[in-house]
């Protein structure tokens, strides 16, 4: 008898020549669409969810993560992930109890799609691919990042505005703009907060034009904690490159941007919004926090390579910027290949380096200038947390999703690994060197960890959550580990009945931060001027004390 695997692929009639030809809701044949990566499509509730082992009494709050999740097959069989609409989970965590919740973000993109009862939008980033019914409807998925910011959810992707939802029901309430404020037509995923003064500290690359035709505008703004900009500077960028992330110190901006290229004429010829250009070096622009001018950008260079997230960012006492991320040795983002070049392959992913890689910027040093890491640690790893009360501050302790390629992979029952071969969540310390790390098994892997301080404790001190995608089985749970000992394995895990896609970015949130915020929200859904009390900082406490 022949195994499945002998067998010929089937064919998906609902694609010819690589596209939509007919209205069956049938998805693609390809890895992105197949197996643990098939769209979850789920918006519901599930009232106390199973648990083995002990919730800590401590925990009272929801762990918001979102994941792109094509609620329609694509317009191109060969779409990418990352097109998918953005669909928020939010697990309410209280009194050693969970209870789930799932909904996406209604975006004008979800709202024309549903109306047509399919995809309208085409190419990821890419508005030459549309349907002529949405010419000029914002074409953003908001499904890289949600989080909260006074009294809302905050859900947004890069390409576009954020979108605001209720943090309680995740109705979409809609279009954020910071009630006028940031007229940009993109906006970050990935803002910083300080913990010392509130402020929200974002930006926004391709930010002139109408945010997809490759301009190379940065925007960086702050906006303080009773929701005022105080602070709004635009720079020009060496070319139009991918600005993921960002870090910040006391009294600076940290952009580093991959040198992923668009092209406004590949884009009009229907191609990819980027392309990887392998001679281009990576750089990291450094702007200052306040008062900054167009001229005063310093764009500093490194050998080619990718960025992926900021792990923390802090000023040393003689002035240098102390700037910490994964930095990758080759193309991560295999499905936007260089312009001579067919995509790679997720294997090729795997088989790609990516360490901890310290920075010490001078922020004095001419700009243009070649620098080279002061340190890089083999962690292995990616989508690095930290101990959100200390950014910007001077920290020992951070965390990550890690590729351990030396542990048994169950290859027969799962396939490939979803998401790559995130198998292990780590911890690691810079001031001892302290590697602590936990194995998922053979056939499971991890999505991005969020933290969840202690009150009262120091740096480090509490929990982290995640999810826990099993391959074999198509099923998540989500694992709760003392953060400062990842390696005696969970404390409590959640159980889920069923997959969810692979999300990108999520946080925990605080139940005290949102109820006091909804004792102050005003008919109309907006929030009064009053600031909840600020709790103290672990250092504060331990000063105190």
């Amino acid at each position: 008898m022949a195994h499945i695997f002998d067998l010929a692929p089937v064919v998906n009639p609902a694609y010819v020549d690589g596209r939509k030809a007919t209205d069956q809701t049938r998805y693609p044949d390809t890895p992105v669409f197949q197996g643990f990566n098939k769209p979850c499509r789920l918006e519901g509730d599930i009232y106390e969810l199973e648990v083995s082992g002990t919730i800590p009494s401590e925990i009272n709050g929801t762990f918001y993560r979102v994941q792109p999740d094509h609620r329609f097959p694509p317009i191109f069989e060969d779409d990418i992930h990352f097109n998918g609409d953005g669909n928020v989970t939010a697990i309410r965590i209280q009194g050693g109890h969970a209870d789930y919740k799932q909904r996406y973000v209604v975006t004008d993109r979800l709202l024309v799609e549903n109306t047509a009862r399919r995809s309208l939008f085409g190419r990821y980033r890419n508005p030459f691919t549309d349907s002529e019914m949405v010419k000029g409807v914002i074409r953003t998925a908001a499904n890289t990042n949600v989080f909260f910011w006074r009294g809302m959810l905050l859900a947004t992707k890069e390409d576009g505005p954020p979108y605001a939802m209720d943090p309680v029901t995740l109705k979409t309430i809609g279009r954020y703009d910071f009630e006028g404020q940031v007229q940009a037509p993109t906006f970050t995923a990935h803002p910083k907060f300080d913990p010392e003064t509130g402020e929200m500290i974002c930006f926004a690359y391709e930010a002139g034009g109408n945010g997809q035709d490759g301009s190379c505008d940065i925007a960086v703004w702050t906006i303080d904690k009773s929701g005022f900009k105080t602070e709004e500077a635009w720079y020009k960028a060496p070319f139009c490159g991918m600005i993921h992330d960002c870090g910040i110190s006391q009294n600076y901006v940290v952009l580093p941007m991959t040198p992923l290229k668009c092209s406004l004429d590949r884009l009009a010829k229907g191609g990819n919004h980027w392309a990887w250009d392998p001679n281009e070096p990576q750089w990291y622009g450094i702007v200052p926090r306040r008062g900054g001018k167009p001229e005063d950008i310093i764009w500093l260079k490194s050998d080619n390579a990718f960025h992926g997230h900021v792990v923390g960012c802090y000023e040393r006492e003689d002035g240098n910027i102390v700037f910490d991320l994964t930095v990758a040795d080759g193309n991560i983002f295999f499905f936007f290949p260089p312009d001579d070049q067919d995509a790679g392959s997720v294997a090729h992913r795997n088989a790609i380096q990516s360490p901890t890689t310290r920075w010490v910027f001078d922020p004095k040093t001419p700009s243009g200038s070649h620098v080279k890491p002061n340190l890089v640690w083999d962690t292995s790893g990616e989508f690095s947390r930290m101990d959100d009360r200390y950014v910007g501050r001077k920290y020992n302790h951070f965390w990550q999703a890690v590729v351990d390629a030396s542990r048994e992979y169950d290859a027969k029952r799962c396939g490939s690994p979803a998401g790559g071969l995130f198998n292990c969540i780590g911890h690691y310390t810079w001031d001892e060197r302290i590697k602590d790390v936990f194995w998922a098994g053979p056939r499971a892997t991890f999505q991005e960890p969020a933290f969840i301080p202690k009150e009262g404790g120091g740096e480090g001190e509490g929990w982290l959550i995640a999810l826990m995608n099993h391959l074999d089985v198509l099923r998540n749970d989500i694992v709760i580990l003392d953060a400062l000992n990842i390696a005696a394995g969970p404390v409590a895990t959640i159980h889920l009945p069923m997959k969810l896609r692979l999300g990108l970015h999520g946080n925990f949130v605080d139940q005290r931060d949102i109820e006091a915020w909804e004792a102050r929200r005003v008919p109309g859904g907006t929030v009064g001027p009053v600031e909840p009390a600020k709790k103290p900082l672990p250092w504060q406490v331990n000063q105190s004390s």
